[in-house]
């Protein structure tokens, strides 16, 4: 079982992310997501976790997968992945300030952005796959000295 899940939701041609304010991905945008508690199903988990870092109730979510990481051959890790989808006419005002970081709706085309050092590096790989259709994937990262060498998808 993996530790950690994931969730981008998507209006239009934005997604909403986060903007962290602690470790892990300092600094960087990412989905919202967060930690399994014990016996709780990573459904449950995902469906929890927007809930606390958003306010948003979401009603569903599409599982596409799993993200599993090795960094410096000392650790691994990995978490389940999830997409939302909300009407093109859903309210949510952003920025917002949480005590998770800042949320905010970011356009895709700018998230994609092979260059951008401003999301966690290895939204570009996935998250275009799991836009694409509903094919469940696993997404396999290997990091040596902070970044990746190799991204297996299967």
């Amino acid at each position: 079982m993996l530790p950690y899940t994931i969730c981008f939701i998507k209006r239009k041609n934005d997604i909403l992310l986060l903007n962290r304010n602690q470790s892990p991905n300092l600094g960087l945008w990412n989905g919202v997501g967060g930690k399994l508690e014990n016996d709780e199903t990573a459904d449950a988990c995902v469906l929890r976790e927007v809930k606390e870092e958003t306010g948003i109730i979401l009603s569903e979510v599409n599982y596409k997968g799993m993200i599993t990481w090795n960094v410096d051959d000392l650790y691994n890790g990995g978490m389940y992945a999830y997409m939302a989808t909300v009407p093109d006419t859903f309210e949510y005002d952003t920025p917002i300030s949480t005590r998770e970081g800042i949320l905010e709706w970011k356009n895709l085309d700018w998230i994609l952005l092979e260059n951008n050092r401003g999301v966690v590096s290895n939204i570009r790989y996935f998250l275009p796959h799991m836009l694409k259709d509903d094919q469940i994937r696993h997404h396999h990262f290997i990091y040596k000295n902070e970044k990746i060498v190799s991204c297996i998808c299967e």
